[in-house]
């Protein structure tokens, strides 16, 4: 027969009248009695089959966002200005100075040298 005539039922139907009419039985039970009355039915569709109705519902908490909240934009901080002087930069300049010099003495002893020839040729 024609699907959609009043005489057909879909395999869907039978497993939801089916569940219905049983409703403790689980799903893998549900498969074995329909197959022994020569059905075919299989676990995928006994699951697809009982989606949305009340054997196929399991209580607990409800997925997804409660209706109504809307995202929330969080502004994020600008960047601070630092001076030339104390920037980051710098720091790690005068860091990698000091360790290839050696010691911090000689690191401000270089400095003064560089200063003293920076005058003379400006000078």
């Amino acid at each position: 027969m024609k699907k959609g005539t009043k005489n057909s039922s879909s395999t869907s139907q039978i497993v939801r009248d089916f569940a219905a009419n049983n409703p403790t039985l689980k799903a893998s039970e549900i498969i074995r009695e329909l197959t022994a009355q020569g059905h075919k039915v299989y676990p995928a569709l006994v699951s697809q089959a009982l989606r949305g109705t009340a054997e196929g519902k399991k209580p607990g908490k409800k997925r997804g966002r409660k209706p109504g909240t809307t995202n929330k934009v969080v502004a994020t901080p600008k960047a601070v200005k630092a001076d030339s002087n104390s920037s980051f930069g710098n720091l790690k300049a005068a860091a990698e100075l000091v360790r290839s010099s050696g010691s911090a003495e000689s690191a401000m002893q270089a400095i003064r040298d560089y200063q003293k020839i920076a005058a003379l040729i400006n000078g």
